[in-house]
């Protein structure tokens, strides 16, 4: 058996190396990165073709496992639709990555994605209630429960990738989980295939470690995601459902608490729950200076114990869950001391949030209007006066903002008092790849709290960059304070452009 281990894993893992090595020699331009984001921790282009490199590895193992191993024909059947299902959400990461689709209709071939493979018996049809052998038959309820298996897997993949080596890592480690519970079994094709995924996921690692020259992108995420979910089922047979899904939550216990967090963060703000920022718990570890290796390395050691807690799941029918999850408590509260988290900053964390709420939405108004009047406007300095003209409105005292050579400043002289900047919040932000543009931004204590300030920050900024963005593709030239648009393509931009007025 250890002899098949090995070559599985070596077959997989040179496969995913050499198929990555050799798009990476030769990506057209059209697997490269999308244009920077404010939000992102890297510069630059890179590729996004790591998930091709896994599924190359991945349908090179599925053919010489069919050839070289003879199992039943409903094994068979069965694994055959776990293939056909993740070719499926590969496919869709994959047109993602090359034509960005529209989060709803993502999410649309997702559910029909999920509803296929339920019709190809890949489905939660029971629910055996732990300690008892009563079994509930979930009927119709099965298919809902399946998609939102599926949906959530695939995403929560996705949603982890924001360091490097990161979601790559942890997709590797539920792979060994799924390995885990089929290694009783013997050489089972569940256990083919975790093996494989192993391999292939350590074959990108190698690109992707810190600091990354590949991303896996949506194709790599929603396939690692799928396999999961489908073999994680497949488990169950074995089992209980309940212990097949609840394993893989375990291992997933960080990223899931950083993803719900993040949600209920931007709800009490007033901020759309998906909307991108760097307060995960990756940026707040990096933000305390440590290196971002050091920062996935602990990372990896948090997801390494919860991978304990999810194999104690199957040792000996839990037995040992109950000690893990006290271990595990204390550890939390232990961390959460050492933070200095105590009831009076959550009270003060939860008052300021519901407070600013009505400014931070009327923030987010105001950068929507500022990219809207971007189709109206005819040079950069007018688009500064409107950027002028909402950074009043965001309530800062003062604004400096240089690019390249050219320097642009507002300030409110009632709020803005040089001698005392100890009453001023202050924060500077230098624009990625953009030839040393820097926007430095104030505003007074006593209006906004250091929480606030840094949030409409974040929207002023956002507001700038969106612009900078359509403006490059709209006229093919770099945004700046003397920047003059093209000539309208119709007569409806033409009109457009004499109703325009600066505001100043």
């Amino acid at each position: 058996m250890l002899t098949v281990v090995i070559f599985i894993f070596l077959l997989s893992f040179l496969t995913s190396a050499a198929s990555i090595r050799f798009l990476l020699a030769r990506s057209p331009k059209i697997f490269q990165s999308r244009s920077n984001q404010q939000h992102h921790i890297h510069t630059g282009a890179i590729p996004r073709i790591g998930g091709l490199g896994i599924f190359i590895s991945y349908l090179c193992i599925a053919v010489v496992t069919l050839y070289c191993f003879s199992f039943d024909f409903k094994v068979i059947q069965t694994h055959i639709a776990v293939f056909f299902g993740s070719f499926l959400a590969f496919s869709l990461g994959l047109v993602d990555d090359l034509f960005p689709i529209n989060a709803r209709f993502k999410l649309f071939f997702q559910i029909l994605i999920a509803l296929i493979s339920h019709q190809l018996g890949l489905g939660i049809y029971t629910f055996t209630i732990p300690f008892t052998d009563s079994v509930i038959e979930f009927g119709l309820i099965s298919y809902f429960v399946t998609i939102a298996w599926f949906i959530l897997m695939m995403n929560l993949i996705n949603l982890i990738d924001g360091l490097d080596g990161l979601a790559g890592g942890i997709g590797c480690m539920l792979m060994v989980l799924i390995a885990f519970s089929e290694i009783k079994s013997g050489i089972s094709l569940s256990f083919i295939f975790a093996i494989a995924s192993v391999g292939a996921i350590s074959g990108f690692l190698c690109y992707n470690f810190p600091p990354a020259r590949v991303y896996m992108g949506d194709s790599g995420a929603y396939l690692i995601g799928y396999l999961i979910a489908a073999l994680s089922l497949i488990n169950s047979e074995k089992g209980t459902v309940v212990a097949a899904m609840l394993a893989p939550l375990m291992a997933l216990a960080l990223p899931i608490a950083d993803v719900l967090f993040a949600m209920f963060r931007r709800y009490l703000s007033g901020l759309p729950i998906f909307r991108p920022d760097k307060r995960h718990i990756h940026h707040r570890i990096l933000g305390t200076g440590v290196s971002s290796r050091k920062a996935l390395i602990i990372l990896y050691g948090i997801s390494l114990f919860a991978l304990l807690g999810a194999i104690l799941v199957f040792v000996d029918r839990g037995r040992y869950m109950g000690l893990f999850m006290g271990f595990a408590f204390v550890l939390v509260f232990l961390c959460l001391k050492g933070q200095n988290v105590t009831a009076a900053s959550l009270h003060f964390f939860l008052s300021d949030s519901l407070q600013s709420r009505k400014d931070i939405r009327s923030a987010l108004y105001l950068k929507d209007w500022f990219i809207s009047e971007l189709a109206r406007v005819d040079s950069g300095a007018h688009l500064w006066s409107d950027y002028h003209f909402i950074l009043k409105k965001m309530g800062f005292s003062r604004v400096d903002f240089r690019i390249q050579e050219e320097h642009r400043s507002f300030f409110i002289p009632e709020l803005f008092d040089e001698k005392n900047m100890d009453v001023q919040h202050q924060f500077m932000y230098t624009f990625p790849n953009s030839n040393d543009s820097q926007i430095i931004f104030y505003a007074s204590k006593e209006l906004l709290s250091e929480r606030q300030f840094t949030l409409i920050c974040d929207i002023a900024i956002e507001a700038w960059f969106k612009a900078s963005e359509i403006w490059e593709r709209q006229y093919d030239s770099i945004l700046n304070f003397k920047v003059v648009a093209g000539d309208p393509h119709d007569d409806k931009s033409t009109k457009s452009r004499r109703l325009y007025r600066p505001s100043y």
